[in-house]
C-alpha cells in the first residue's frame, strides 16, 4: 500500500490499488474521485454494480491524474470487523462507521459517507462532548465502587472480628464439651467472611479490569486528538462499546455487599451446658451500601409519555411557571396567570387541591415532607405553604417586590429578584446571609437552583442570555452563554451534578451544563415549545416540562419516561 507523504512512482501508483492490496499488480484504467483510488477495468465494473459505490465519479484513463493526492489527516484505523482493511465510511442511518465491506454486506441501502467528508471539526462537536462526558461519568461511578468494595472488605473485616470476639466471651462460660460446637460456629463465620471476601475481591478484579478498558478508551482518543479522522472513527467505535461497559459498572455495584452478622447466646446452654446444643445462631442479613451506580442525564433517553391538561373549569389559560414535588406522586404546581397553587398527582392525572394566592406566584420549593414556599412577585414576599391534607398558609416573610425563582436546601433559600436585580441567600427567619447585587452582572435573574452540597447556584439571567455560577457567599465562579441560548428559564440540578435549563428559544429546548467544564449539550426532548420550567424525578425516571404562556401548551404538563 501507498506510504503516507511518499511519493510513489508514476508505474505504482497507476496500478489498481484494491488489486494490489491483494498482492497482484493490475494497470489502472480508471479513478474514482470518491475513494481516491486508482482501478482497473475489473474493478470499475464491480465499483459501478455496487449500491454504496455505483454513483461514484470515475475517470477514464485519459482523463486520471498522474498522481494520488492524499489526505494530510487521513483515517489509519482498521475496522474492527474486517481486521485488515481501513475504516472509510460513516453510515449516517445507523451512526456507524466500517470499511468497504462492511458498507457492501450491510449498508447497501443507507445513506453512505466518506470519513474524510464528515469529520471536520468533530473535536468540537456536541458529539464528541457528549462521548467524552460518558466516559468521565463513568470514570466516577467506578471509582464510587471501588471506595463502596474497598468499605465492604473493612467492614467485614470488623463484624468477623466483633462477632468472633462475642463468641469467645460466651464460650468461657461453658465447660471443655463445647469446645466442639465452638469450632463448629467459628468455622461457619469463617465460611461466611470468607465467602463475602472473595466475592468483593472478584467484582474488585472486574472493576479494576474495567477500569483499565475506559482508560484505554481515554488513551485512544487521546492518542487520535491530532487526526480528526482517527478521532472520529476511534469515538464511533468506543461509543458502541460504553454501553456494555455501562452494564458492566451498573451489575458490579448491584453485587458491592456482604453479609452482616450477630451473635445471639443459647439461653438454654446457659441453664442446661451438658445438654447437645449448639453454642448460639447467627443471625445473618444482607447489609447492601447506600452507595449506588448513577446515570448521567446526558447519557439518558427522554421518551415522551403524554400531555396533561391541568387546566380547571372556569379559569384563564393557565401559566405555570414553577413546580416542586411535595410526595412521590404529587407536584406542587406555581399558577401565575391563576395566582393559585396547585397540587397536582401524576399518578391518578387530576388536580387534588387548589389554593388562591394574593397575587401571582412565581416558583416553588420544596421545604420538607410537610411544607412548602412560594415567591408572590407583586406582594414581596415569601410564602409557606403547609402540603398535608391539603393547600393551607403556613406564614410569610417579607422580602421585597420582585422575587421570582426560589429553592431550599438544608435550612438555606435563595431567591432571585428581577426588579433592582438580586439574588439573595436567607436563613429560614428571612435573614440576609449573602446577596449578590452587581448590575455589572446580573440582568434579570429569574430562577436559581442550589445544588445538593450547598457549594454553589446557578441562577438563570433572562436579559443577558446566560447561566451564572455562584459561591453561596455570592463569588461569582462562571458565566455560562452560547449563541444557541437566549432567554434561558427554569433550571436545576440533576442528581450526578449536571444543570438542565429550558431554553425557550431553541429547538434543543432543554440543555445542560457539565460540571467542572461547564460544557453546554442539547437534552433532545420531542414535542416541547417554549418550556418555561422543568421538574426532574430521577429516581421514578420522570421529566415535567410546562411551557411559556405564548405557547400552545401552556395550559399542559408534559410527561417524559427518562431511560
Amino acid at each position: 500500500m501507498e506510504v503516507l507523504g511518499r511519493k510513489e512512482s508514476s508505474d505504482i501508483i497507476r496500478s489498481c490499488q484494491p488489486c494490489k492490496v491483494d498482492g497482484d499488480t493490475v494497470l489502472a484504467e480508471g479513478f474514482c474521485e470518491n475513494c481516491n483510488e486508482f482501478l482497473c477495468s475489473s474493478c470499475i465494473k464491480a465499483h459501478r454494480k455496487l449500491a454504496v459505490t455505483k454513483n461514484h465519479v470515475i475517470k477514464s484513463k485519459d482523463e486520471m491524474p498522474t498522481v494520488l493526492s492524499t489526505q494530510s489527516d487521513p483515517c489509519t484505523e482498521l475496522c474492527d470487523v474486517h481486521k485488515n482493511e481501513i475504516v472509510k465510511f460513516y453510515c449516517q442511518d445507523h451512526d456507524s462507521v466500517g470499511c468497504g465491506d462492511c458498507m457492501v454486506l450491510e449498508h447497501t441501502s443507507c445513506k453512505v459517507q466518506l470519513v474524510s467528508n464528515v469529520s471536520c471539526n468533530y473535536d468540537d462537536s456536541d458529539a464528541f462532548v457528549r462521548i467524552k462526558h460518558s466516559i468521565d461519568h463513568l470514570m466516577k461511578n467506578l471509582d464510587s465502587c471501588k471506595q463502596e468494595i474497598k468499605c465492604s472488605l473493612i467492614t467485614a473485616d470488623e463484624i468477623k472480628i466483633t462477632i468472633l470476639k462475642e463468641i469467645k466471651t460466651f464460650r468461657k462460660e461453658m465447660d471443655n464439651y463445647l469446645d466442639r460446637v465452638e469450632n463448629d460456629l467459628i468455622q461457619e463465620v469463617e465460611k461466611i467472611s470468607a465467602s463475602d471476601i472473595a466475592k468483593q475481591q472478584t467484582i474488585q478484579g472486574r472493576c479494576e479490569a474495567l477500569n483499565y478498558e475506559i482508560e484505554q478508551f481515554q488513551n485512544k482518543q487521546e492518542q487520535c486528538k491530532d487526526n480528526i479522522n482517527n478521532l472520529f472513527v476511534t469515538s464511533k467505535q468506543i461509543l458502541k462499546k460504553l454501553q456494555r461497559c455501562h452494564e458492566i459498572n451498573e451489575e458490579i455495584s448491584s453485587k458491592s455487599q456482604i453479609n452482616t452478622l450477630k451473635f445471639t447466646p443459647s439461653k438454654e446452654l446457659k441453664d442446661v451446658k451438658m445438654q447437645n446444643t449448639c453454642l448460639g445462631n447467627l443471625d445473618r442479613q444482607v447489609k447492601k451500601f447506600s452507595g449506588r451506580c448513577r446515570k448521567s442525564i446526558i447519557d439518558m433517553k427522554t421518551n415522551f409519555v403524554k400531555k396533561i391538561d391541568i387546566k380547571e373549569k372556569a379559569e384563564t389559560n393557565c401559566y405555570i411557571t414553577g413546580m416542586a414535588v411535595i410526595s412521590e406522586a404529587e407536584i406542587l404546581l406555581a399558577d401565575y396567570r391563576n395566582v393559585s397553587l396547585k397540587v397536582f398527582n401524576h399518578k391518578e392525572c387530576k388536580i387534588t387541591s387548589t389554593l388562591k394566592t394574593p397575587s401571582g406566584p412565581v416558583d416553588v420549593t420544596t421545604i420538607n415532607s410537610l411544607s412548602a414556599a412560594t415567591t408572590l412577585f407583586d406582594e414581596g414576599k415569601i410564602m409557606f405553604i403547609n402540603t398535608q391534607n391539603g393547600l393551607s398558609v403556613s406564614h410569610s416573610l417579607q422580602v421585597r417586590k420582585g422575587c421570582a425563582g426560589i429553592d431550599h436546601h438544608n435550612g438555606i433559600i435563595a431567591v432571585t429578584f428581577c426588579k433592582s436585580p438580586a439574588v439573595q441567600i436567607l436563613d429560614m427567619k428571612g435573614h440576609v446571609l449573602h446577596q449578590v447585587s452587581d448590575t455589572s452582572i446580573l440582568g434579570v435573574p429569574l430562577y436559581v437552583s442550589l445544588s445538593s452540597e450547598n457549594e454553589s447556584m446557578y441562577v438563570s439571567d433572562y436579559k443577558n442570555n446566560a447561566v451564572y455560577e455562584f459561591t453561596l457567599t455570592g463569588h461569582l465562579k462562571a458565566t455560562i452563554k452560547s449563541k444557541k441560548m437566549e432567554f434561558p428559564h427554569g433550571l436545576t440540578f440533576t442528581n450526578c451534578g449536571n444543570v438542565a435549563i429550558c431554553d425557550p428559544c431553541e429547538s434543543d429546548n432543554i440543555r445542560v451544563i457539565v460540571p467542572g467544564t461547564r460544557e453546554l449539550l442539547p437534552l433532545y426532548v420531542q414535542n416541547v415549545f417554549n418550556p418555561c420550567s422543568l421538574l426532574l424525578c430521577e429516581d421514578q425516571g420522570k421529566l415535567f416540562i410546562t411551557e411559556h404562556h405564548q405557547s400552545k401548551g401552556r395550559n399542559f404538563i408534559k410527561e417524559y419516561d427518562l431511560k
